[in-house]
């Protein structure tokens, strides 16, 4: 069903708004937008579950015509997952141990800025809407 062009439509819907979305939140300072990046990295993270598990093993393999945009997406979605999900899941539990808290000096300001980056490179997904626009 991920093949679906009725899902893949969707999805395509999905980056367009994404991408007047991280448009917006350069111009306008709210606290929703906090919410709203993680409805769409779900979205996203469930497009990538679904690809990868209609395609297994073949899903990043050579033969492959679409293993571009499964390393792109993978690349992306990983790095969002990383910088969204992981990382801060790791910096609530190293603060919640005082002692590994108090002993090791945080680097997640340097990697979160890094991943600010990937968060842009999100944009280069809007080139999937060609793949899906028939003409």
């Amino acid at each position: 069903w991920t093949a679906e062009e009725s899902f893949q439509s969707f999805i395509g819907i999905v980056i367009g708004i994404n991408a007047l979305l991280m448009g917006l939140e350069t111009d306008i300072d709210w606290v929703g937008w906090f919410y709203i990046e993680h409805v769409m990295l779900s979205i996203y993270f469930f497009e990538w579950i679904g690809s990868l598990k209609r395609l297994g093993l073949s899903f990043l393999a050579r033969q492959n015509p679409d293993i571009g945009w499964n390393a792109l997406d993978t690349a992306i979605v990983g790095g969002s997952v990383l910088d969204s999900w992981i990382l801060p899941f790791f910096t609530l539990v190293s603060k919640s141990l005082d002692s590994w808290a108090s002993s090791k000096p945080s680097t997640t300001s340097s990697v979160g800025q890094a991943m600010k980056i990937v968060r842009i490179v999100r944009l280069v997904r809007i080139l999937r809407l060609v793949k899906l626009v028939k003409f």
